[in-house]
């Protein structure tokens, strides 16, 4: 998803909500450093990596091995594909064998 560019205003903004709520200061305390930053990347177009996700791996194993479809997992955890795999390197979990199904295909009867 591409976002809209934004003014210097609305940047100001996101900066200062950002220094406000992570480092605690005033919003009078931010702007000092709002300008700084401003100043730093003024004319450019500078690339910020995503924040690494996490990912409630224990439920979606959790999910998983219940027999949820891969596709119902993706959508109800969000979550691609690819990144499942790269969770699980080793394969998705697969279903659990229930107990009581595995116990009755091995009684076979004897006489």
């Amino acid at each position: 998803m591409i976002r809209k560019r934004e003014t210097e205003q609305q940047l100001r903004e996101r900066i200062e909500d950002a220094l406000v709520r992570d480092v605690g200061v005033s919003p009078a305390m931010a702007q000092p450093f709002i300008n700084s930053v401003l100043r730093c990347f003024a004319g450019e177009q500078p690339y910020f990596p995503a924040a690494p996700r996490d990912y409630p791996v224990l439920q979606i194993r959790g999910a998983l091995e219940r027999g949820i479809p891969v596709k119902q997992v993706m959508k109800e955890f969000d979550i691609s594909r690819a990144s499942l795999h790269r969770i699980f390197p080793g394969g998705l979990p697969k279903k659990a064998a229930n107990d009581a199904d595995s116990q009755n295909s091995m009684n076979v009867a004897t006489n």
